[in-house]
């Protein structure tokens, strides 16, 4: 197998790290060193051939499963202090599982900015976080939530989603989050402001659920008994139950029977 110097000097940063966790035989160390004066003497010929041992493995194995996790748009902080913070849930980095490029990872250090609409994964061998690319994007599961990429009801792009409902008719919620300033004795108090939007897509078209009537008119075969199915189970649409009463109604829609 034939390896440039660039691959080289990334290797051997790569058995630094490793070192310190995983081998301890002082053989290896110096197999290492001599491999590494190989490389030295070969730069004449640009290429050298390497025996494939396991740290070399190892190596390869992993950057190519996760370089194109690792490798993009650095996340941005923010330059000015705010009185919260606009991700989802948590500012911490927490592991989950998460889809990339049809590509399954497991206990991926993640973060979802709802103001920047931006997913980024941290690695401890990364002295900064990534954002990933919304277009390879094809689900995360962070905190139990299914976190998927769709489109709102005006189709301007994708948007990262919580999934809230699957089946037929899937049920979204979106954050709109807008920065609030209030000035008072000369001093400026900056604040993330969020809003919740529900969606939901037929027939591959999104709309937007604003109240109850919003929900019925979607449904007009069936709008009456969708209506009485609310007043008998005291649906609220209304403040935090709104997503529930959304969801109740839309299965019963899919699921009169139950």
């Amino acid at each position: 197998m034939l390896f440039d110097n660039k691959i080289m000097i990334n290797l051997a940063q790569y058995f630094k790290n490793r070192m310190k966790r995983i081998y301890t035989d002082a053989m290896l160390i110096f197999f290492f060193f001599l491999f590494c004066g190989g490389i030295i003497c070969a730069q004449d010929k640009g290429r050298t051939q390497i025996p494939p041992t396991e740290v070399i493995q190892n190596y390869l194995s992993e950057t190519n499963e996760y370089a194109v996790l690792f490798n993009g748009k650095t996340e941005a902080p923010y330059d000015r202090l705010y009185q919260n913070q606009p991700y989802f849930e948590t500012f911490v980095f927490v592991k989950g599982t998460l889809c990339y490029n049809n590509v399954v990872y497991q206990n991926i250090n993640m973060r979802l900015d709802l103001y920047r609409d931006e997913l980024s994964v941290y690695s401890p061998n990364r002295p900064f976080p990534v954002v990933l690319d919304i277009k390879k994007f094809n689900y995360a599961i962070l905190n139990g939530n299914m976190i998927i990429a769709s489109t709102n009801e005006s189709n301007t792009g994708f948007k990262y989603m919580l999934l809230i409902k699957e089946g037929l008719y899937p049920v979204t919620k979106q954050y709109r989050v807008t920065i609030n300033e209030d000035v008072s004795q000369l001093e400026i108090k900056r604040s993330f402001r969020f809003q919740e939007r529900y969606h939901i897509t037929i027939n591959g078209i999104t709309y937007q659920i604003k109240n109850k009537n919003t929900l019925l008119n979607l449904f007009p075969d069936r709008k009456k008994e969708l209506n009485e199915f609310a007043k008998q189970h005291k649906l609220s649409f209304k403040s935090q139950q709104f997503g529930q009463s959304i969801v109740a109604l839309v299965n019963h829609y899919e699921n009169p029977t139950r």
